[in-house]
């Protein structure tokens, strides 16, 4: 050991993994310079603990993709008993568990949705649902909103209107059109308030599909309720009202 070594404090456990972390590892949502990352050692519950036995309240339920709780054992039982019995098998195979899935899907979807197609996550998700929709439909143009985040690969970051995505702009997509979010806060057509609002932002959507050529507009694309961009409270009946549309045009 040099004299420094016996000088300066040894490294604890946290500091390594985070170290680590930072030289070898790429971050998503973050500059990669500057970054103060925690080290979690465990979680449980609404709880997350780190290496130097600090806890932490997690409140937004990680991305909001484990809002039953960290640490359930339920899940753990669940997924251990699986990959005792078969991890993965190729798309020419079926399981059990794939088709209790698509099965139980089927029985709470709205209306005749009765298929699913299994991705690995959600921006996979969305880039098949636009090679769908175009393929079943003949039409090329996708509408979508322009606060929105549907992921960051190519096809799906061209779809949601973040503006994070202008530094990749030159790289997107081509036949996506996106027209204006339904803010009532900050209203885009001036409305003072619900009571004197007459669904502009719906008026809106369908000038566009006017506009654009509803024979060439494949499908639209738009979150249940705005999320990280911005977190939008649509009108009540803003959805139905836009569904009613697509449903004038053909379109999915």
């Amino acid at each position: 050991m040099s004299l420094l070594e016996k000088i300066l404090p040894a490294k604890t456990q946290s500091e390594e993994i985070i170290k680590d972390n930072l030289d070898y590892t790429l971050f998503s949502w973050s500059k990669q310079k500057g970054l103060k990352p925690l080290a979690i050692e465990k979680a449980e519950g609404v709880y997350l603990y780190d290496y130097d036995g600090n806890r932490f309240l997690d409140f937004s339920s990680g991305l909001i993709n484990v809002n039953i709780g960290h640490g359930d054992q339920r899940v753990t039982r669940a997924v251990m008993k699986q990959m005792q019995e078969v991890t993965y098998v190729t798309p020419s195979c079926v399981t059990k568990a794939r088709g209790d899935l698509g099965k139980k899907l089927a029985e709470i979807a709205p209306g005749n949705l009765t298929k699913t197609l299994f991705t690995t996550g959600g921006a996979e998700a969305i880039e098949n649902a636009i090679k769908l929709a175009r393929l079943y439909t003949g039409r090329h143009k996708i509408i979508a909103k322009y606060r929105a985040f549907h992921g960051a690969s190519y096809g799906a970051m061209t779809a949601g209107g973040d503006p994070r995505k202008l530094a990749h702009d030159a790289q997107q997509v081509p036949n996506v059109i996106h027209v204006e979010d339904p803010f009532c806060y900050r209203c885009p057509w001036g409305q003072p308030g619900p009571e004197f609002c007459h669904r502009e932002c719906v008026s809106h959507v369908e000038r566009v599909i006017e506009f654009e050529g509803p024979e060439n507009i494949a499908a639209i694309i738009m979150e249940g309720e705005s999320g990280t961009s911005g977190c939008i409270k649509y009108p009540a009946d803003y959805l139905q009202k836009i569904r009613a549309l697509c449903d004038k045009h053909g379109i999915l």
